[in-house]
C-alpha cells in the first residue's frame, strides 16, 4: 500500500479539523522505536515546523527490559532519533518484582498498565499537558474485534478514543485514521528506519492471533475492514455518550445516599429505565463499592436488572471486590465487603 502524497499535509489538516492538540501545548510523544511511534514523532515534528502549532515536543521511551539486548537497542535507537531531531528525551526502565532472569513472560495487560504509568510519570515530571500515542487504524480494528469477542457493549466497542482524560492525564491518538502499511511506506520514502519488535509475531498473545490470523480472513469478506470497524467504533462511542447521559439522569432519580459505609438507591427508577441505562447506573454503584470495571461480571449484572424488575424478588447478590448488593423493599443497598 503506497503512502498517500502529502501525508504531512493530510495530517496537518486532520489536526485542524479535530481539536486533539491545541496550539502551544506541551506534548510528550510516546516512542517505542517501532514504525508507528516513529511515524507519529516525525509527523508531529514536521507539522510543528509551521508557525501555527508552536508545540513543545518531547520524547518518552519505556524500556520494558523484557527482551534483553533488544530492549536496550530500542532505547539507544530512540535516544539517537530524539537527539537528531533536537528533542528532549526521557526514558523509564521497568522492573518486574518476583520475576528473575531475562526472556520472562509478562501479560499484555501488566505490560500495558506499567507502560502507561511510566509515561504518565514522565509527562508529569516534564510538565507536559498530554501524551501522544501511536495507535493507528489497524490497532483500532484489532481492539474492536477483541472486545467483540468478549461480548462488550457500546463503551467497549467504541474502541480507543482519539482523546481521553484518564488518571489525571490527557491521552491523544492522532494516527487513528491511517493504516499501518501507509505509515511504513511513508517512513520508507522518507528514508527513516525503525525497530521491529519480534514479540508482535508471537502468536501466544491473543492480539497477535487476531492480527495475523483472524483479520486477514475477515478481509476476504470486507477488504476495507479497518475503516469499517473504525466507523463502528465511532458510532458506538456516540451511542455510549447518549446512554451515559441517560444513566447520569437515572442516577439522580435513584437518589443515592451514602450512610454507614453503604450506598442506598431507590429501586423504582432502576426497575423502570431501559436495561442498558440501568446497567450503566448499577456499574457506577458497583464501582463505588470497590468492584473494578473489568471485574464486573456482565451476566450477573444482567441478572440483577431482571431481578430488580420482579417486584416480588428480595435477596442478595455478590460481585467482585467483594461487593454485595442487597435488594429489599424499595431500596437497593451496595455494601463493600462480605
Amino acid at each position: 500500500m503506497p503512502a498517500p502524497a502529502g501525508l504531512v499535509q493530510q495530517f496537518d489538516q486532520y489536526l485542524h479539523r479535530h481539536p486533539l492538540l491545541p496550539p502551544g501545548c506541551r506534548i510528550l510523544v510516546a516512542c517505542s522505536g517501532g514504525a508507528d511511534s516513529v511515524a507519529l514523532l516525525r509527523l508531529l515534528q514536521s507539522v510543528n515546523q509551521s508557525c501555527h502549532w508552536r508545540w513543545r515536543l518531547g520524547v518518552g521511551h519505556v524500556n520494558h527490559a523484557l527482551r534483553g539486548s533488544r530492549s536496550d537497542s530500542d532505547e539507544r535507537f530512540v535516544r539517537r532519533l530524539a537527539e537528531r531531531l533536537g528533542l528532549p528525551v526521557q526514558v523509564r526502565r521497568l522492573t518486574w518484582p518476583g520475576r528473575g532472569g531475562r526472556g520472562r513472560r509478562v501479560s499484555e495487560q501488566a505490560a500495558r498498565m506499567a507502560r502507561l504509568a511510566a509515561l504518565r510519570a514522565m509527562a508529569r515530571q516534564g510538565r507536559y499537558g498530554c501524551v501522544a500515542l501511536a495507535h493507528q487504524a489497524d490497532d483500532q480494528a484489532e481492539t474492536v474485534i477483541l472486545r467483540l469477542l468478549r461480548g462488550a457493549g457500546p463503551r467497549g466497542l467504541g474502541g480507543m478514543a482519539p482523546r481521553r482524560h484518564m488518571r489525571g492525564m490527557v491521552w491523544v491518538r492522532p494516527l487513528l485514521p491511517w493504516r499501518r502499511a501507509v505509515l511504513r511506506c511513508w517512513l520508507t520514502d522518507l528514508g527513516q528506519p525503525w525497530r521491529e519488535d519480534l514479540t508482535n509475531t508471537d502468536r501466544r498473545f491473543l492480539r497477535n492471533r487476531v492480527r495475523h490470523e483472524l483479520l486477514p480472513l475477515l478481509r476476504h469478506y470486507q477488504p476495507n475492514l479497518p475503516a469499517v470497524l473504525g466507523r463502528v467504533a465511532l458510532n458506538q462511542r456516540s451511542v455510549y455518550r447518549v446512554l451515559a447521559r441517560q444513566a447520569a439522569l437515572l442516577w439522580r432519580q435513584a437518589r443515592p445516599r451514602r450512610r454507614d459505609g453503604c450506598l442506598r438507591l431507590a429501586r423504582e427508577p432502576l426497575a423502570h429505565a431501559a436495561r442498558a441505562v440501568t446497567m450503566l447506573a448499577l456499574r457506577r454503584a458497583l464501582r463505588w463499592g470497590g468492584s473494578g470495571g473489568d471485574r464486573i461480571n456482565h451476566p450477573s449484572l444482567d441478572q440483577l436488572v431482571t431481578r430488580l424488575r420482579d417486584r416480588r424478588w428480595r435477596g442478595v447478590m455478590q460481585f467482585a471486590g467483594p461487593v454485595t448488593v442487597h435488594v429489599h423493599g424499595q431500596d437497593v443497598t451496595v455494601r463493600s465487603g462480605v
